[in-house]
């Protein structure tokens, strides 16, 4: 592979880089004291956590156990960077990132970091807005959507006990002591071992990760909603890419700079890899849980390369097929310094970079080639998601560039039935894959077996249920809006009236925004403003304090506007919109890092914690043998019959019976539901002496076996929870469980999701599919079905109207009675409008409506014209649009099902569809009766509509008033119960719930046929 200069620069500076991305992470560990949220929540203590140090006795060996970087660094004339800008001291790392002017030195580029993650949240200077402050009786964190999480003093995490802060001090100094080890007295070179140190720190499981993320970085309302993890580790993520580029550019580096703070920006490295074929290709479940393991191993090198080895990024994103790094970038007006935009390399890195992953795709065998792409430079992340779009776009074709494909040389045997590029070793099974197709199977099954699956299973047959039926239950959230800024719209960091009613008097002068116009009088105030520059303008001064270090619009509106959002650019406009864009931004929450991150983490957290209660779920149930395996001793003569940890099949009775056979302890492991082998009462022994016919997978020859002896498996193999997840990402989950748990499952989901994201449940929607089959069905067909509804409901971009049939607000809460125009029936939402100290939320709870007229106080117009609402002020009639979540299901009693056009409905029909059985279930006489009925009902339907499945003039109210009649004599109801039926019945729901019920999940009715 071609080597440049660029990569050993980094290397050789690698403990330097780790050591600043160290920095950025405790830069701001004060703020994890509980002194911190009582100084801000009005009990005046004086603590200031820049000066932590300080305070701690003895004090705290921050400089000791950093200077090792510095003595090393300031001596070193690698690419003549001995005048790199160290500080006087090390704990000004601490003390100044957050001063207000910009350092010449590395402290300025950590105050860079410091600004984007975390700076540009607050949105106004803390000295005007304290009314904003939370007091100390209700510090609460919140999640990314407004929604309380926890009382960070009348309930304090252990982080915020004196007990919590001595533990924290001590691992900080581990860390610290470790870093030391590593960059001095240790080995620079061991990747291994610097990959150990940073993951054990802000890995998915760090410590550091685990403690920061439950507390705040920001007490004001409503920036409670950035936990001081977030903070952190994007200002580290940032420090340690601009340190980067700093070594990049060597001597031309312009330390001395007062603008380090305000000029550095970044980029970003997207790489990708195309997982949607390996996952559509698979033969058996283990093809696609192999290739994933494969995969995730391919993008650890990745993170290693770029997190640890060249130190040169650090990851901000990644789902199943992408992950995204930070990256250095020039700084603002390098070009015209005469540099030419050429010292960071990035063409080249670009090249040498694909050279470096193409390596690792090939050493992993994978048949498609990766992709990789470093954006253009910017000072904000909303670029990020485009940069996702757009290498999902790119690996949608297998092969979207040359590309040698590992082991496609051979021509010997036949075309593996997995990858379908490679060829198997047999020349007569054309079911053989190749080498890399069974090595990932065996890798797989190596990993279960060795425990590292945890209690998750990996065999099908142990979660089909009781029918021998499987569920592939898949959600999103749609959060990618989130992500590039365009859904932050409707949030708002102060409302205009408030402002202006907390702010009355601005420099010792009457605030000139009139109460009674708020949103007009304001953008008609910076309107006049444009003409010439006045840096001393009270208003603009009070609503951003940088706006009077600037000296002109442009320079200010680039900074206000187009760093934070995917708006036009200022020579693009005229003064309504120029006006219109920073009368919205001024006030509107912003996309900044930190709260980027903080949006994939907390989607990410919530499937997360869906997947733990899912187990649960999946796992309840009245016999114990449904989660427990056994260890299955052969009768002696059958020793040298059976391969090695291949499965053999065959049934017992009415049961399916599945063995995993291990030739080290000549024993057989169950790798099925014992539930339908054993009753609730019997025991493991119950089995011995019984004969078992089997027979492998490919095989058609039987082999039998006497039961010698049973006992339950031993360790993590002993007892399993039922699922298998398939996928775990900020835009999805997706797991196997067994049939008959999907339903408390999604309705679970459900009930979390109204919970967690009450306040933006009209612009965040779950998007759920269920692929319902027998446990025999081809995998490639579940998965084809899938991800046809996946792609059906993803496809639902834009916004629908609803209209509000009634709102009513008591006891901060709005209950908001709304319809969708394609559906007869209302729906129930209820939205909290209250923070937990009382005061009404004017940050979260506003919903866009058809009216583009500012009519109410709270009421504030987007500079495209969108005019959005609070809760509180709807009317009865007026028009919201909202983004619909939504729910299909399918059945598959045969694999062409997965072609049938498929059913798309609200999110909120699932639940009154199991209303609706429920119904049906305590009023029918009989399972018979039911089934009688509905029959008789769907035939006089089928032969009153025409072959396109339109009704004859007349037709549909002729035959729900024939169904009126059926339901009242077959099945006795009547009264409002009647009409529900009937109501059902018109709008298709009906069909819905007894299919899936009666067909499906097999369910029978109460007193039905036994």
């Amino acid at each position: 592979m071609t080597e440049f200069q660029s990569a050993p620069t980094l290397r050789q500076h690698r403990p330097l880089l780790l050591a600043c991305e160290a920095i950025g992470w405790l830069h701001m560990t004060g703020k994890a004291r509980i002194e911190f949220l009582r100084e801000h929540g009005g009990q005046k203590n004086n603590y200031d956590y820049k000066k932590w140090l300080e305070k701690e006795n003895p004090p705290f060996p921050w400089h000791d156990l950093l200077q090792w970087v510095k003595n090393n660094y300031q001596k070193s004339s690698v690419n003549n960077i001995n005048n790199i800008g160290w500080p006087d001291t090390l704990t000004a790392f601490i003390s100044e990132h957050a001063d207000g002017r910009s350092k010449p030195n590395l402290v300025g580029l950590l105050q860079a970091g410091h600004a984007m993650a975390s700076g540009i949240e607050k949105n106004l200077p803390s000295a005007t807005a304290k009314y904003l402050g939370q007091d100390a009786t209700h510090m609460w964190l919140s999640t990314a959507f407004g929604q309380p999480i926890r009382n960070l003093l009348t309930d304090p995490p252990e982080l915020l006990t004196d007990v919590g802060w001595k533990r924290l001090l001590e691992q900080i100094e581990q860390l610290l002591t470790v870093l030391k080890q590593l960059g001095d007295n240790g080995s620079p070179n061991d990747i291994d071992g610097w990959w150990r140190w940073r993951d054990g720190s802000v890995g998915p499981e760090g410590w550091l990760r685990k403690a920061f993320t439950g507390t705040l970085a920001e007490t004001r309302l409503p920036n409670n909603d950035v936990t001081l993890f977030d903070q952190s580790y994007v200002a580290a993520a940032l420090f340690k890419s601009a340190v980067a580029g700093a070594i990049l550019e060597g001597s031309s580096f312009p330390w001395s700079s007062n603008g380090l703070k305000q000029q550095t920006r970044w980029r970003v490295l997207t790489i990708g890899i195309g997982a949607a074929h390996y996952e559509a290709r698979a033969v058996k479940i283990g093809d696609w849980t192999g290739a994933r393991l494969a995969l995730d191993k391919f993008f650890t090198r990745v993170c290693k390369l770029v997190e640890v080895d060249l130190s040169v990024g650090s990851l901000l994103y990644r789902d199943g097929e992408v992950c995204v790094f930070s990256f250095p970038g020039e700084r603002t007006g390098h070009d015209k310094q005469g540099y030419q935009g050429g010292d960071l390399q990035v063409a080249d890195w670009q090249r040498w970079l694909t050279e470096q992953i193409d390596g690792y795709a090939r050493d992993a065998n994978l048949e498609m080639p990766p992709y990789c792409n470093i954006s253009e430079p910017s000072r904000s992340l909303v670029g990020m998601t485009a940069e996702i779009r757009k290498a999902r776009e790119t690996v949608i074709v297998p092969l979207h560039r040359n590309w040698q494909i590992p082991g496609q040389d051979s021509s010997d045997g036949h075309v593996c039935p997995v990858c379908l590029v490679r060829r198997s070793r047999s020349r007569t099974d054309k079911q053989m894959p190749c080498n890399p197709c069974k090595a990932r199977r065996t890798h797989r099954l190596d990993k279960w077996l060795g425990e590292e699956f945890g209690s998750d299973t990996i065999w099908i047959s142990e979660v089909a249920d009781g029918n021998d039926r499987v569920a592939l239950v898949t959600m999103s959230l749609d959060i990618e809006p989130w992500l590039d800024g365009t859904r932050l719209d409707a949030l708002r960091t102060q409302a205009i009236p408030e402002w202006r009613k907390f702010n009355p008097v601005l420099k010792n002068q009457p605030n000139p925004i009139d109460p009674s116009t708020c949103f007009g009088s304001l953008f008609q105030h910076i309107k006049g403003k444009l003409a010439s520059f006045d840096k001393t303008d009270p208003v603009l001064s009070n609503l951003q304090e940088g706006y009077q270090y600037e000296t002109d619009w442009s320079s200010f509106f680039s900074k206000i506007v187009e760093d934070r959002a995917d708006a036009p650019k200022w020579n693009d406009l005229d003064e309504d919109g120029r006006a219109g864009w920073l009368t919205h931004q001024l006030f509107s929450k912003l996309a900044s890092p930190g709260r980027i991150y903080r949006f994939e983490r907390q989607a990410e957290d919530f499937f997360k914690a869906l997947l733990v209660e899912f187990r649960g779920i999946a796992a309840a149930d009245q016999n114990r043998w449904c989660v427990r395996r056994l260890v299955i001793k052969p009768d002696n003569g059958s020793s040298g019959l059976w391969e090695d940890r291949q499965t053999y099949g065959g049934r017992y009775g009415d049961a399916p019976v599945i063995l995993l056979y291990r030739a080290q302890t000549d024993d057989f492991l169950t790798i099925c539901n014992l539930a339908r082998l054993l009753k609730p009462e019997q025991n493991k022994d119950s089995l011995r002496g019984i004969t078992l016919e089997l027979k492998a997978d490919d095989s058609m020859e039987a082999k039998q076996f006497v039961v010698h002896s049973t006992e339950e498996a031993a360790g993590a193999l002993g007892v399993y929870h039922p699922v298998i997840p398939l996928d775990l990402s900020p835009v999805r989950l997706r797991v196997l469980l067994p049939l008959e748990a999907a339903s408390a499952c999604v309705d679970r989901a459900i009930e979390a999701w109204r919970d967690q994201f009450a306040r933006v449940w009209d612009r965040l929607p779950l998007r759920v599919g269920v692929v319902a089959f027998p446990r025999m069905t081809p995998f490639q067909a579940v998965i084809d079905a899938a991800r046809t509804i996946e792609d059906d409901l993803d496809r639902i971009k834009k916004s629908e109207t609803w209209r509000v049939a009634g709102c009513e607000t008591r006891e901060g809460v709005t209950a908001l009675s709304i319809k969708s125009l394609d559906h007869p029936y209302e729906l129930l939402k209820t939205i909290p409008i209250r923070v937990p100290d009382g005061r009404n939320d004017v940050f979260y709870p506003y919903l866009a409506v058809e009216d583009k007229q500012v009519r109410f106080p709270l009421d504030f117009q987007h500079p495209g014209g969108q005019v959005l609402r609070h809760a509180k002020d709807l009317r009865s009639g007026d028009g919201v649009l909202v983004y619909p979540s939504l729910i299909a299901t399918v059945f598959m009693d045969s694999t062409a099902r997965r072609f049938e056009p498929l059913c798309r409905r609200q999110l909120t029909e699932w639940l009154r569809m199991q209303d609706l059985w429920r119904l049906m279930s305590l009023h029918a006489p009989s399972q018979t009766a039911l089934r009688g009925a509905w029959s008789e009902i769907v035939e006089r339907r089928d032969a009153w509509q025409g072959p396109d499945k339109t009704w004859f003039e007349g037709g549909k109210a002729a035959w729900l008033d024939f169904a009126r009649a059926v339901f009242h004599e077959r099945l006795g109801v009547r009264g409002a119960c009647l009409e529900t039926l009937v109501e059902a019945a018109g709008d298709g729901l009906l069909d819905w719930s007894l299919e899936w019920h009666m067909s499906v999940l097999k369910k029978q009715v109460s007193g039905g046929d036994r």
